[in-house]
């Protein structure tokens, strides 16, 4: 299977109509299915005019697996294929999605023009299928849905109501300034590193790299980082944006240091707080599309060619 990648910009999926068919897929960690249906009830309040099909399987379990690793790829695969559906929403990450990209056929995948969303765990699968062409959206999960602050809830409504937000313009803090950009690569800092030396990480090369991180005290988050700068991934992008580095409405100050210390002198436009990763705030990103940041102005503008 190739897994030669392009350098241009991604091509958009069919964004979702209004009243068009949503599924739920469970390509990571076993879904709790209290947790399922809350999101669920979050997910119809959003959509209220989309059938949600969810499938017996996302509710299996293989330890901390939501099923085996085949019965998980094949059923993602007839989903992202699926005539007629209007996108495909994650229930949840954990640990799991990066042990399918052996066994799909991304570009059938690809041809399917689905939309694909979630974050996590879900970064491997989001880069891998928008390294292949289809730009995936980097944003809420069924079990995150109840918690999503308004913003967030607007954006993902417009989205599903058949208005996707392009271009949607986030603000956070200026780390480095400078303007900068290229086609937006990223997700969670510790899939991203999981990536590396693998055919599926992403072309970083003059890219706009944005990650998020959550559970990682100071030292692992360091760790994390200091690996990305030794695989030359820092030397390699035109500016970095960060979002949340934990799930707390204030971020903890030692991982403020540490980001600090370790991006603030990459010579790269570096933003900091935007608002997106695994608090109440949680934006949809476009990966594989377009994106421009101006790090002193405090923005990091994302789907700029998908207006």
């Amino acid at each position: 299977m190739s897994h030669s990648v392009p350098t241009s910009p991604a091509s958009p999926p069919l964004w979702p109509e209004a009243g068009q068919p949503l599924a739920v897929a469970a390509p990571a960690g076993a879904v709790d299915q209290g947790t399922l249906r809350a999101g669920l009830a979050a997910l119809a309040e959003l959509a209220p005019e989309a059938p949600i099909r969810v499938d017996q399987l996302v509710l299996d379990r293989r330890g901390y697996l939501a099923g085996e690793d085949a019965a998980r790829a094949s059923h993602l695969a007839e989903l992202m294929t699926q005539p007629g559906l209007g996108g495909v929403i994650c229930a949840r990450g954990g640990f799991g999605a990066s042990r399918l990209l052996p066994l799909l056929d991304l570009q059938a995948m690809v041809r399917g023009r689905r939309l694909l969303m979630g974050f996590s765990d879900l970064t491997a699968l989001l880069n891998a299928l928008a390294a292949q062409g289809l730009v995936t959206l980097h944003g809420p999960m069924v079990a995150q849905l109840p918690r999503l602050d308004a913003a967030s809830r607007q954006a993902l409504s417009l989205l599903l109501a058949g208005r996707p937000p392009w271009p949607l313009t986030l603000e956070g803090r200026p780390l480095a300034q400078g303007r900068a950009e290229g086609v937006l690569w990223g997700g969670n800092l510790t899939m991203i590193c999981h990536l590396l030396g693998t055919p599926w990480l992403p072309p970083l090369r003059g890219a706009l790299l944005f990650l998020e991180e959550v559970h990682e005290p100071a030292y692992r988050l360091d760790r994390l980082l200091t690996q990305l700068e030794l695989a030359g991934v820092f030397a390699q992008v035109a500016g970095v944006a960060l979002g949340a580095l934990s799930n707390q409405d204030q971020e903890p100050p030692d991982l403020i240091q540490v980001v600090a210390r370790r991006l603030g002198g990459l010579g790269v436009p570096v933003l900091t707080g935007l608002p997106f990763g695994h608090g109440a705030s949680n934006l949809p990103l476009p990966v594989g599309a377009w994106a421009q940041m101006d790090a002193g102005a405090g923005w990091l503008r994302v789907g700029v060619n998908l207006a």
